[in-house]
């Protein structure tokens, strides 16, 4: 499937996603309010964390190395199995770990240990999710789009009727309760949608680990790893940062702002991670490479820039329809976190080839600096503008990471390449 085949399908799971997403939002910011919503995006982080650690952040690496061998069954099996090896040994422990600190978790996550029965859910249900991802990488990288994306959708929508009936009877119980469920209705929907797959078999998951292979994964391993953990460990912070020194409300308007980003950005994203970066991945000619990046560019930035106008334009209706009049001070945060999206993917196209290219020094360097110059940027912007001055913060630093990216990759970009000949 090419970028466009792709991106048409991913439009249609994201309608879908997106329509529940948009019912399942509403609904939840309706019933627990500006509060509850802060509440769930520090489970939300909480669970990026966890999975990301369970995985050993390995899936990029599966995915390019599954795309790069499409032949070779015997690399493919030792692939899956060493993947699926870390995946459920890393599983175990921080399952272990999570049951031995859970009250601590739980009160440093939500102020309370009312809700230490979701940290327990959530332990015991991460090796659910840590095979859900395997599977995921694995119609990935042999390019199974189609039943990838079928899966995403019936998740979507009975992860749905799950959280209406949650939140409906629990409330922010409730909610948090969903965000653990789905993760088990992920895993049994995918297993549905692989068991007629070629490479579904039993030796492809249960054949040990073959440490040249744990080699090469560990190299991407490394970067998503250190990516979501600190990532997810500095929203957690903020997030606790403004409702120390703010209120719990103001930290629900910013995690608002975060998820219409999320929503709208899903189909884009969504293209990047299943076409993007196994093409990428796949392509060795410098001159091809170059002509798929610059396809990219002329495909998808244009998209994301009208969206970002169509955003800003119908503002209120959009905080209308996704929460409540309680979300109404969400409006003065568009303009920069809007521009911020645009920046991010901008640089995203740029930076996957740092992923696609197993650039581990570069996109640990690269990394790191951004996110810690969000973090400081935001607590500095935080201090003098409130709310707002995250938003800048997020502006700012995508502006300053698309400009490394550039820099990074100047010679490719720039330079004139001669195509490979055979």
């Amino acid at each position: 499937m090419d970028l466009k085949t792709t991106t048409l399908w991913s439009a249609l799971s994201t309608i879908i996603r997106m329509l529940a997403g948009i019912i399942s939002v509403k609904f939840v910011a309706y019933i627990v309010g500006p509060s509850g919503v802060a509440l769930i995006g520090q489970l939300q982080s909480f669970i990026s964390i966890t999975n990301s650690g369970a995985n050993m952040g390995m899936g990029q690496g599966t995915i390019k190395y599954l795309s790069e061998n499409r032949k070779d069954k015997i690399k493919h099996q030792k692939i899956l199995s060493s993947s699926f090896f870390v995946t459920v040994f890393c599983s175990i422990i921080i399952s272990t770990v999570i049951l031995v600190f859970y009250n601590t978790i739980g009160n440093y996550l939500f102020k309370t240990n009312d809700f230490d029965f979701i940290i327990i859910i959530l332990a015991l249900s991460l090796s659910f999710y840590a095979v859900q991802q395997i599977l995921t990488q694995a119609l990935n990288g042999y390019q199974e789009i189609k039943k990838l994306i079928a899966a995403k959708i019936v998740t979507s929508i009975i992860g749905l009727i799950f959280t209406l009936l949650l939140v409906y009877i629990a409330g922010v119980e409730g909610a948090l309760l969903a965000l653990v469920i789905t993760q088990i209705i992920g895993f049994i929907v995918l297993i549905y949608f692989s068991l007629k797959s070629s490479w579904f078999k039993k030796e492809m998951f249960f054949s040990g680990y073959d440490k040249e292979t744990l080699k090469r994964l560990f190299k991407y391993s490394l970067m998503t790893f250190v990516s979501v953990i600190l990532l997810n460990v500095r929203q957690i912070y903020l997030r606790d940062y403004v409702i120390e020194n703010l209120s719990a409300n103001a930290a629900g308007h910013w995690q608002a702002i975060w998820k219409i980003s999320e929503i709208y950005l899903t189909v884009i994203t969504f293209s990047l991670s299943i076409y993007y970066l196994p093409k990428l991945s796949s392509v060795n000619d410098k001159q091809t490479l170059k002509k798929e990046i610059f396809k990219g560019y002329k495909l998808i930035l244009p998209v994301v820039f009208v969206l970002s106008i169509l955003m800003y334009l119908f503002r209120d209706l959009i905080i209308l329809i996704l929460f409540s009049k309680e979300f109404n001070p969400v409006r003065d945060l568009f303009l920069y976190q809007l521009i911020g999206d645009v920046l991010k993917i901008a640089s995203w196209l740029l930076s996957f080839m740092m992923i696609a290219k197993a650039m581990t020094k570069e996109f640990l360097i690269t990394e790191v600096v951004s996110i810690s110059l969000f973090l400081i940027l935001s607590l500095c912007f935080f201090n003098n503008y409130g709310v707002l001055g995250l938003t800048y913060a997020y502006a700012i630093n995508y502006a300053i990471y698309l400009i490394m990216m550039i820099v990074l990759f100047r010679k490719l970009l720039f330079k004139k390449h001669k195509p490979i000949t055979v």
